[in-house]
This record gives structure tokens, sequence and C-alpha cells, in this order.
């Protein structure tokens, strides 16, 4: 329940926590949130996690983890400008940069093995098996800090009298403030029309995402959603782009010179994004722009020596210094409006480096056909592990599943109602997956090893 109010050390009010705790601790609240999540399973499995392709490729491209390390380092950075540039709101803002950082961490949380080709095809299995929210990796991410994850949380009641104990929390129990930034869209499945494809919660977290989002507008983002949006952003568009420059996928350097390929990459983008031909001019001209900025011409491809890495590390700085700056906080900003405002033209630009990756390596033939095999690999261990669940042979689980499950059984007997429930769970434990993991246990149900 809702924690009462009280005091212990500056910034540590435990009703900023669902679930009351009494530390004593000298750091303050999004500070030991951010460690929390640092230190959990749930973040050290991103290692195993692609971001787009997987290292096992021939290069070591981004992953899970360490995108959300620059995520969050990105986040903090533009935090920390924007708490010196707002004098007055100074004290609001105090805790801004931890704060960011910890939802940074977490965002990617929920991600399962191989990314969004596996994602799509949770939602459709957890769908047709019975849960209308289905699976969402922000939704995933939302469960994982409030459910699934363990920390150090403990609850500690009435300290120093006769009914004194320690209870232990789900999650990581986090503040409402952590929680409401990691919150990339803060409505349910099918509340927001706008954005159909996509949520942040499932209805079995609705308790805590209602306790989060209390007095907040309806659908807004908080100040640190909308900053580690931006950081994410950034931070696909630049350092997705320069991982496939290197490995030789995205041939950014060619457009210089070959009108046709340069055509047929922005007609490709136009196709995809109607919506920007209203604009296309400025589009053009920004294109064009980065294009005549980026180092490597008449050179045919990368080379790996220092030199060459040492100009796209300053092509990169050359964009992430002014994408730093190109957000500024709005806290005079109506209820329907943000409360960040972008500069256009630093949107534009990363919104058109984003679309490299989109154009030369996620619509390629070379990942649309393992991305096959990935969701035939998640689609059977999801459907095997379900009858199994259903059927109650739970030595195919892990013991903690394994707990989650008989209690979901003896609730369904008890109550004599299905709740679905046991669906929820199988997705927890499939999404939770490392890719070997999921790929080990597939081969070992098909009787491959």
């Amino acid at each position: 329940m809702p924690s009462e109010p009280g005091d212990d050390y500056p910034s540590q009010l435990p009703n900023e926590r669902y679930s009351a705790e009494h530390p004593h601790d000298p750091r303050t609240n999004a500070e030991r949130d951010r460690d929390r999540v640092l230190y959990s399973a749930h973040f050290a499995r991103l290692a195993e996690i692609t971001r787009v392709i997987s290292p096992e490729h021939g290069y070591v491209f981004h992953n899970r983890l360490t995108h959300s390390l620059k995520v969050a380092q990105l986040a903090r950075r533009i935090a920390q400008r924007i708490l010196e540039a707002n004098e007055t709101e100074r004290s609001a803002l105090r805790d801004l940069p931890d704060v960011v950082e910890a939802a940074a961490l977490a965002h990617d949380l929920g991600h399962p093995p191989f990314g969004h080709a596996s994602e799509v095809e949770l939602n459709k299995l957890v769908k047709d098996a019975g849960l209308i929210d289905g699976f969402e990796g922000n939704a995933q991410s939302f469960r994982i800090i409030t459910r699934l994850a363990t920390s150090d949380a403990i609850t500690l009641r009435n300290a120093g009298t006769e009914d004194e104990y320690e209870d232990s929390v789900p999650g990581l129990n986090w503040t409402r403030q952590c929680l409401d930034s990691v919150l990339k869209y803060p409505w349910g499945f099918d509340e927001n029309s706008k954005h159909a494809n996509k949520w942040g919660f499932y209805e079995s977290e609705r308790d805590v995402f209602d306790w989060t989002r209390k007095d907040q507008p309806k659908f807004r983002k908080s100040l640190g959603a909308e900053i580690i949006d931006w950081a994410d952003d950034i931070t696909y568009a630049i350092h997705d782009l320069l991982d496939f420059f290197r490995s030789g996928k995205i041939p950014i350097d060619r457009l210089k010179k070959d009108k046709i390929e340069y055509l047929r990459f922005f007609n490709g983008i136009l196709q995809r994004r109607p919506e920007w031909g209203k604009d296309e001019k400025e589009y053009a001209e920004a294109l064009s722009n980065l294009i005549a900025d980026f180092p490597f011409y008449p050179e045919r491809r990368f080379r790996d020596t220092n030199e060459n890495h040492m100009r796209l590390q300053v092509f990169a700085t050359s964009l992430i210094s002014p994408f730093v700056q190109a957000i500024t906080y709005a806290p005079d900003a109506e209820p329907g409006d943000p409360v960040v405002r972008i500069d256009p033209l630093a949107r534009r630009q990363v919104d058109l480096l984003k679309q490299f990756t989109w154009h030369y390596i996620i619509l390629n033939q070379d990942l649309a056909l393992p991305q096959a095999g990935q969701r035939k690999a998640v689609r059977t261990v999801f459907r095997k592990l379900l009858l199994a669940a259903r059927r109650r042979d739970l030595h195919f689980f892990p013991a903690v599943t394994q707990d989650s499950l008989m209690w979901n059984q003896a609730m369904d007997s008890l109550t004599g109602v299905k709740n679905f429930e046991e669906v929820r769970l199988v997705a927890d434990y499939v999404s939770g997956m490392t890719e070997k993991e999921l790929i080990r246990v597939f081969r070992t149900m098909e009787g491959t090893i």
C-alpha cells in the first residue's frame, strides 16, 4: 500500500515510494534507485541482448547494455544542463540527474531476446493465449521494476518498538519520480488512439501506475521521460550509424558522390515517413548537410586505423554536443503540450540519422532471414512452456517461476475463475532469457542437441 509520510535523511521521504522504507542510508532516494538497477540481474542480462544485430555476425555492435549506459550518460548530461539553466526551478530539479540516470539504465530492461521481431511475436502469442494487453517492451520494463526484480529494498516498520519487523517488498520499490521517468508511454493498452501500438504498463501493474501518475496530466510524459527519450534517440541515431559504417554495412560516404544512391535513400525515407513530405525541402537540406559533414571522402570505406577512429569520434562529438543543447525545459507548458522543447533542426537531423539504420540494416534481407528463425524459436519455446504450465509440469521452470505459477494455480482453484496470470508468468520467463539461453532451450525442445 502507499506509504505514510516520514523522514530519516534529506531527500528520503518514505511517501515517495509505493511501499514505505525507513533507510539508515546517507544516499538520496534517486541515488538508491540508480544503484538498485545497476546491481540487478535484469540489468546484467542486457549484455546478452541484441540492439540491432548480434555481435555473432562478425563485429562488436552495441548491445542493450552498452546502449543503456550511453543513454544514461547522455540523459544525465542533459539533466545537468537543464538544472543549471533553470535557477528558479533548481530546488525542484535538484535530483533530476540521478533520476534520469536511474530510469535510463532501466529503460530497456523489458526488451526480449532478439529485439523488435520477437517483441512483435510475443505480443501476438500473449494476446492469442488470453491476455488482451499482450506484450510490450516498455510495459515489461515497468513490470520488472515494480514486480519482478530483486533489490535490497527492505521495509522497516515501527522501528524501535515491540512491533518491529522486516518485510521484503516486490521489485526495486522505486520512487514515484523515477518510475514516472521510465514511462515513455504513460498509458495502458488501447487507451491512447494516437499510439495504438505502444503502451507503458500492463493491467497487472495498474495500481502502481495510478500511484505513480497521481495528479499528472493524462498522456503527458514527465520531464525525466522526455529527457530519456531524446537521449535514447541521439544514441540510436549516432552510435548505431557509426557501428554499421565501420562494419561496411551503411555506405554514408558513398552518398556524397552517388546521386542515384542518394535519391534511392531519400525517396525511401519519404515512402516510410510520408508525413515528412510537407517539409521535404527542410529534410533534404538537413540530409545534404549531414552527408557533407561526414569525414570519409574520397575514401571508399572505413579502415581500422587510429586516424580513422579519431575522425569518426570527432564527427560524433560534433553532433552530440548541439543535440544535447537542443532540448530545453518548458515549465510553463500547457497540460496538453510537452514539458520540453526540441530545436526543429536537431529533431530533423536525429530523425534522418535513424533512417540510415532502418534503410540499410533493419529492412535488409540479411536481417529478415535470421529474424524469421528467431521468431520461430520464441514461438516454439513460449507455446511449449505455456502448455507445460497448464499441465502443471512445473519442472520446466526455474524455482522463482514455479513458486509464482503454484500460487496462481492455487488462486484459480480457490476462486474458480481463470485469470490468465500464468500467461504473463510464462511471458516473463521467456522474455527474461538471454539470446543464447533461448536458443539452447529451443534446440533442446526440438531435440537438435
